[in-house]
């Protein structure tokens, strides 16, 4: 069938219309029929000139007809002026020694440069050396950081204002500058401006200096600059820069059409970090100082495709003694104190090695090192006997102990190793612990990864440590990803799967990628010559839970498993039959040739040609499910105006428009779809069990959360296991999030883990509903409740925390059979009620701060009214308030500032509160009164231990009396929110469109509503 590109395209629904213009139609295109027609034409400029036409159209209608994706990439930049449509690239120094300065600065320019096209970045961390004990936060020298007065951006400067990483839209907020003096120069200063920089601690001169290093406009000049800093500090000398031939914040940049962050944001993120990096030791501060202080911030700073912040992936291997470190980095509170690093996603590198040892419960030898805060090293007498000790956190720090054994019975440790040894089976407790608490870090099975590659034979310098940022194409240092995803669901003709058409579309949609790969613009040469070697595809599916639905089957049934298997070992088939005769038509990829007696396959064109990458975005402009995941729910939420409105799942309305509406749910002749979604809601976004729902649609209609962990996991082996059979080391890795409820334990996550190994994965990621507090894969929405207006309201809060943090008590401080790094809601003990021995009248006195607190996850502020009242200089009362009144999330605020508050009025002394609170870390952070805060209830916290500071610093009046009426009782704490009844608008804001309807699938965040996603 051909289509012609001046065609409506009707096919595609208006969602789909939304997300193209949104992220991805050019000038010059109008529509999707003008977005395809550019994108095959330009990938079919590598053809033959004879041929060209006929191809583009074979393309393009693979594409109109939704039988065929191109990744996100190839849909925004082909045709497009810097000319990269490869999604992701894992980057390493070629030029230096890995491990030394040079190679660090090296793999730092290289992030920026290929971030600024829009690429995704994957690091080994495993180069580097451990972290030596000289390395200290307190050591080092401060710079100083010159901008004219004339600059557009002065203001900014002298404020120190930047607009947050996550929201290159959004509204300016302050940062601290840690290393650096701030001075403005210039003949004839405003006055104002001097009044401002004196507030604000920064110096006013004349004229610059001699010896300050300007900083070039452009990237490279940017990283050269930094390098230079860095260079200086580590010999002690102060750097001196001057930012002021920098372009302004939103000017445009032409290579990448989008606009520049400006120079605030790059010293703030990219000089301050990098003078932080070399006063804590440089290369010799360790692998996570380097992500922290290097890799990340240049990640975040560096506008992906000059539009939003990078997204990297790092790796490390369990045998690197800095496993500890890296598995804690993450953790909110270090975040907060120490650095955000949320755009790489984290993953340990699992040896086989260290499998045997976990299986025979023995000794994991390697050279851990303490972590401060988080770990401490703490050698065990006698011999390990399976028992693991139960050791007491460290008083000063709260620090858990490493239990380090030198002996154990024979098979249970290795005598020739003298290094002292863990046991694995506390590591791998500790690794589970965490993907239960935040999700991550994920696992690579790294052994298993080099097994099935076609490499594996070539040595060190081909083997694979790492990954694009969401775990489907492990590379060898400089490759790139070249992705595409074929729709399962539009061959399901009647009951049946149209194989021959699928065969046919398999080998078009492999030559398209090979032309992808011909018709890129490479921002560094090193992954242009690594793109050429091997030639790496990444053909993945999409729809696959659709396909299953159409064909009857259910996703967590063996048919179901047993019909995919089969139509991926079709898919294997031809992609590789289609890259023999490509290697046959145009030359088989040059490392073969280099290498064929060592490669363990035919000739062909490619090394690598099968994989499942994130649909995210893609799925959602073809209609479809996503990757190889389960249909999330047959609805999202997408706000239209003001107000938010039930998008339906195609399929879903398709199906249940073939069976006649009931009475009390028909609109108009059909079904009324207000209803049916309200319906669907208060099931926990499931159809399983409505009365209304027929039968047959019920038993194949399967969601997310209808599906046990474990039959997630057995699609992603069945998957993979296809694409590997057969010897022919033609396929990648799988990006799959196993989605586990909120009630799941470390047991479960480590169930998950086992089966994912046993069953031929090469990888995977867990994730636990809710477990960062708010909850990001609601599906219900409750109704608007009206509430009187607060006379203070509080600004809007972005995400926030469903769930209120709870003090601990004694028993979650002892050993408990799963335990969880992060703070957890518990219910409070009941208790006989007690009159207060201070009754709060009628008018009370007290102090109201705003604070901003930041969610580190979207990068969104949060803004709260914090206030303490007191009777006679007694704090006897805390509010909350965050958000607007009558919400969900306000309300939890509320309740928490209540039961403070009734506490307090009963005698519970201040500082017995502040010591239970102090701390407690709930997935926000920011500063108030000085210090450093984790959450709400640290927050309240903190108020209590600042007020007497702000009661004399305030020096109110006392206010009359009042009446002495007692207060109503407060409601009680509830004792956690079940996810299926939580607000979906409760859900994290998407950073790109603003709207809630940010969802955690195939091994990424994405939102719903837009399609945006974390990983490109």
């Amino acid at each position: 069938m051909t289509t012609t590109p001046t065609s409506t395209l009707s096919n595609f629904d208006e969602n789909a219309h939304h997300i193209a213009k949104r992220q991805y139609l050019q000038a010059g295109d109008g529509d999707l029929g003008g977005m395809f027609r550019r994108i095959a034409d330009w990938v079919a400029g590598a053809e033959a000139p004879e041929t060209r036409l006929a191809w583009a159209q074979k393309y393009y209608d693979l594409m109109a007809e939704k039988k065929f994706c191109p990744g996100g990439r190839v849909l925004a930049g082909a045709g497009t002026q810097h000319g990269n449509v490869l999604n992701c690239f894992v980057q390493g120094a070629t030029e230096h020694a890995p491990e030394s300065f040079d190679g660090v600065m090296e793999v730092a320019r290289k992030l920026a440069l290929v971030t600024k096209v829009g690429g995704g970045n994957g690091v080994n961390l495993d180069v580097y050396t451990p972290r030596a004990e000289s390395s200290r936060p307190d050591a080092g020298v401060r710079g100083w950081v010159y901008m004219s007065a004339a600059h557009p951006d002065v203001d900014d400067f002298t404020l120190g204002l930047m607009r947050p990483p996550t929201q290159p839209d959004g509204e300016k907020q302050p940062v601290a500058v840690r290393n650096w003096t701030r001075v403005v120069y210039g003949q004839a200063i405003p006055a104002e401006l001097v009044a401002t920089a004196r507030q604000n601690g920064v110096q006013i001169v004349r004229a610059l200096p001699e010896g300050v290093r300007p900083v070039a406009d452009d990237m490279g000049g940017i990283i050269d600059a930094a390098r230079a800093v860095a260079e200086s500090a580590k010999v002690g000398v102060e750097p001196r820069i001057d930012l002021s031939d920098m372009r302004p914040e939103g000017a445009p940049i032409k290579g990448s059409g989008g606009t520049s962050s400006g120079p605030v944001s790059f010293l703030m993120e990219i000089f301050d970090n990098f003078l932080e990096w070399a006063n804590r030791g440089g290369e010799t501060s360790g692998p996570i100082n380097t992500l922290r202080f290097v890799y990340a911030p240049v990640l975040r700073v560096v506008r992906q495709g000059g539009t939003r912040r990078g997204a990297g992936m790092a790796t490390i291997s369990i045998e690197h003694p800095d496993v500890l470190d890296f598995l804690t980095a993450k953790d909110l509170d270090r975040e907060a104190a120490e650095g955000d690093i949320s755009t790489f996603n984290i993953s340990i590198l699992v040896t086989g090695k260290f499998w045997e040892t976990l299986e025979r419960d023995a000794l994991w030898h390697v050279a851990v090192q303490d972590v401060p805060g988080k770990y401490y090293l703490e050698p065990q007498a006698g011999m390990y006997d399976g028992r693991l000790p139960a050791l007491p956190d460290r008083a000063e720090d709260g620090a858990r102990g490493v239990p380090l054994y030198r002996t154990a019975p024979q098979g249970r440790y290795n005598p020739a190793d003298k290094r002292p040894g863990l046991p694995a089976r506390w590591l791998w407790d500790q690794i589970a612990q965490h993907a239960w608490a935040t999700g991550e870090p994920g696992l690579i099975f790294v052994d298993r990864v080099n097994e099935f590659s076609a490499l594996k034979n070539l040595g060190k310098r081909y083997e694979i440590r790492s990954t694009n940022p969401c775990g489907e194409i492990p590379l060898t240092v400089g490759e790139p990803c070249d992705l595409g995803a074929i729709n399962l669901a539009a061959y399901v003709q009647g009951s049946t799967f149209d194989y021959a058409a699928f065969r046919a579309d398999v080998r078009t949609c492999v030559r398209f990628l090979d032309d992808v790969l011909d018709v890129n613009v490479f921002a560094l040469e090193d992954n242009r010559v690594a793109s050429q070697d091997l030639r790496r595809l990444g053909l993945g599916v999409m729809g696959l839970a659709d396909a299953l639905i159409k064909l009857g089957l259910r996703y967590d049934s063996d048919a179901g498993r047993h019909a995919i298997s089969e139509i991926m070992s079709a898919l294997r088939e031809e992609a590789v039959a289609e890259s023999e005769r490509l290697g046959k038509e145009r030359g088989v990829y040059p490392v073969y040739t280099r290498n064929a007696k060592k490669i363990p396959h035919p000739p062909r064109r490619n090394v690598a040609v099968l994989t499942v990458a994130p649909t995210g975005t893609t799925s959602m402009l073809m209609g479809v499910s996503s990757g190889i995941e389960p249909v999330f729910s047959p609805f999202i939420w997408r706000k239209i105006g003001s107000e938010y409105r039930a998008l339906l799942a195609p399929l879903f309305v398709e199906l249940l428009n073939q069976y006649p509406a009931p009475t009390g749910l028909e609109k108009d002749g059909g079904w009324d779809w207000d209803k049916v979604t309200e319906a669907v809601s208060e099931n926990h976004g499931s159809v399983v069990g409505l009365a209304f729902i027929p039968d047959a649609l019920q038993q194949v209609f399967v969601c997310a959360h209808d599906i046990k962990p474990v039959d997630h996991v057995r699609m992603q082996g069945t998957v993979q296991k296809a694409f590997d059979d057969g010897g022919q080391h033609a396929a990648n890795s799988l990006s799959k999030t196993i989605n586990l409820p909120n009630s799941a334990t470390v047991q479960d996550v480590q169930d998950a883990y086992g089966e994912a190994y046993r069953t031929g994965c090469k990888g995977i990621t867990v994730y636990r509903d809710g477990s960062r507090q708010f909850q990001v894969l609601s599906t219900s929405k409750k109704k608007e409740k009206k509430a009187e207006e607060s006379p203070t309201e509080a600004a809007e809060v972005m995400g926030e925390s469903t769930v209120a943090a709870a003090p601990k008590t004694e028993a979650q401080t002892a050993p408990a059979v799963t335990p969880a790094p992060q703070s957890v809601p518990v219910a409070p003990r009941p208790s006989t009620p007690t009159a207060p021995i201070y009754e709060r009248p009628a008018r009370l006195s007290g102090i109201t701060d705003m604070v901003k607190l930041t969610d580190p996850t979207s990068g969104h502020r949060r803004s709260f009214l914090v206030t303490v009242n007191h009777l006679g200089g007694k704090p006897v009362e805390v509010m909350v308030i965050s958000g607007r009144a009558g919400d969900e999330a306000n309300a939890d605020s509320e309740a928490l500032g209540r039961v403070v508050s009734i506490a307090l009025q009963h005698g519970v002394p201040a500082q017995a509160i502040i010591k239970t609170l102090r701390g407690l870390n709930g997935g926000l952070y920011g500063s108030y009164n000085g210090r450093l805060v984790g959450s709400k209830a640290d927050l309240i916290a903190v108020a209590l231990e600042t007020f007497q500071k702000d009661m004399d610093a305030a020096a109110l009046p006392p206010l009359a009396g009042g009446s002495v009426d007692v207060p109503a009782a407060a409601p009680a704490l509830a004792s956690g929110v079940s996810t299926e009844s939580m607000d979906a608008m409760s859900r994290e804001r998407c950073p790109v469109c603003e709207e809630k309807a940010v969802i955690r699938e195939e091994g990424c965040l994405k939102c719903q509503a837009c399609g945006y996603s974390k990983c490109g």
